[in-house]
């Protein structure tokens, strides 16, 4: 008897697209021989929808027209999606919840707090390490604290404004700095900052995404990524953005010059250690399931601790996908992902 895979994506944050472009490529994959999805799209303005679209609707952002009301009851007494089909509440009880919701509700740990709540088994990180690995403050203060090489930081708060941010950078700093929301995801309102009177408009841009912001020095460096599964790391990948550039949301999403290696040509000394690293952050957070731990590679052979994500892409140029599939396909890939789904 088929599964069935309660599939979430869209969402309220900036994400959105690059949510899509997960949820149809997933829905593409996805073995129908063993699993039924069931669609649930999110709305920019927070509605839930079953939609029955294929994947190049969904992709296209044209979902909505063949979507019903739901929700998903935290009720274990009631436990399912509810599907509203008039004036009438159907309960449906999926086998399996998979999140492809990128960015603020969808991996900040609010839509995983609400699937612990619910008793049913999902893809992915629990609570608290999405929560905690959504936040770049609170990520370098963990990794540091397990012995993990990172780059000095400031965090900055919106409240403490611009001239005191300015002053604390500069003490603490050297321009250029990169300017980064603490919470946020796809490079959005990130960017270097070169002298001090670009530093308002980047925190500006910082500050519009999130509370707070990092500022630490900007690393001309490789970047190397590493994907985990179930605590098995893959082979590290390199990101080469596009000249004079860092890797932003374009080079991410769309095709603006950024290529991808893999694996990355590295030492087997450095091969290792960026795996041994990657896997000791994703014990200290008590990941589960897949993750996707970001690191700066110097031309001096120092390594930095960049970024973790624990609900990565899976976009036609994702990083997590083409590493753990390499040798296999996206569709095994997945079947092994559903089959570590657990209730929190």
């Amino acid at each position: 008897m088929k599964k069935k895979i309660a599939l979430f994506f869209g969402g309220q944050s900036k994400e959105y697209d690059v949510s899509l472009a997960s949820a149809a490529a997933v829905l593409r994959a996805l073995d129908r021989g063993r699993y039924e999805p069931l669609a649930i799209g999110i709305t920019r303005a927070g509605h839930w929808l079953l939609t029955r679209a294929t994947p190049d609707e969904v992709e296209a952002d044209e979902w909505q027209q063949t979507a019903r009301p739901c929700f998903l009851s935290p009720d274990r007494g009631m436990r399912g999606l509810f599907l509203f089909e008039g004036e009438r509440a159907r309960l449906i009880l999926p086998d399996l919840l998979f999140p492809l919701l990128h960015g603020r509700y969808g991996e900040d740990g609010c839509i995983q707090g609400l699937f612990a709540l619910s008793g049913i088994p999902f893809v992915g990180c629990p609570t608290l390490p999405s929560a905690v690995g959504m936040d770049k403050h609170l990520t370098k203060t963990v990794a540091a604290a397990a012995g993990i090489p990172v780059l000095p930081w400031v965090t900055l708060t919106r409240t403490e404004g611009t001239a005191a941010a300015l002053a604390r950078i500069t003490e603490a700093l050297s321009f250029p700095v990169f300017i980064k929301p603490s919470v946020g995801g796809s490079s959005i309102g990130a960017g270097v900052v070169t002298a001090p009177p670009d530093l308002p408009a980047a925190l500006t841009r910082a500050w519009e995404e999130d509370a707070a912001a990092l500022a630490e020095p900007y690393c001309p460096a490789r970047e190397i990524e590493v994907a985990i599964l179930d605590g098995v790391a893959s082979r590290p990948g390199e990101i080469t953005p596009p000249k004079d550039n860092f890797y932003d949301y374009n080079a991410k999403y769309r095709g603006a010059g950024a290529t991808l290696s893999i694996p990355a040509r590295l030492s087997e000394e450095t091969e290792e250690t960026v795996r041994r690293y990657a896997l000791t952050l994703y014990r200290a957070l008590a990941c589960r399931g897949q993750a996707r731990v970001d690191f700066f590679l110097t031309e001096e052979g120092k390594l930095y601790f960049n970024e973790i994500n624990t609900l990565p892409g899976f976009t036609k140029d994702s990083m997590f996908p083409r590493l753990m599939a390499e040798g296999g396909d996206l569709s095994s890939l997945l079947t092994r992902m559903l089959a570590g789904a657990q209730a929190e």
